[in-house]
């Protein structure tokens, strides 16, 4: 289960996101390497994100089925800003690759689709109105 759309992911991506945590967007360059381990069990991935004048931004990423739930999970260690939680487990809805995650009261929704060789990963965040608010968006090729 998941195995195929964890593979679908696999190489490194290379592309720019538009972060739009302020009033004013800001686009960074970033570049995500993908890579299935352990049978295909297990899809790892290492993202680096730049920005000028801004501290360079890593993150290394575990994705695997929960053998108690059979749901598919993403682990995230995540640095320079780490949090209380710097491990967090996100469920996918349904067969697509939409994470759902709550770090520090904040909810985030993330979505990855694949369509030949581009990658496009949104990140959406849960206001107190109920509705969901686009922090980052990013379009990457497959290198």
């Amino acid at each position: 289960m998941y195995r195929a759309e964890l593979q679908k992911l696999e190489g490194v991506w290379t592309g720019i996101e538009t972060i739009s945590i302020s009033d004013t967007p800001i686009e960074a360059n970033t570049r995500l390497s993908f890579q299935t381990v352990f049978d295909g069990r297990f899809l790892v991935c290492d993202y680096v994100q730049t920005m000028p004048d801004k501290s360079t931004s890593v993150a290394h990423g575990v994705f695997r089925r929960d053998d108690r739930t059979n749901a598919l999970t993403v682990t995230w260690f995540r640095s320079p800003v780490a949090t209380k939680v710097q491990q967090s487990d996100a469920v996918a809805e349904g067969d697509k690759l939409i994470f759902n995650e709550t770090v520090d009261g904040r909810t985030t929704r993330t979505t990855y689709a694949v369509a030949m060789d581009r990658l496009s990963i949104r990140t959406d965040s849960l206001l107190p109105n109920g509705e969901w608010k686009r922090l980052v968006e990013g379009t990457y090729r497959r290198r």
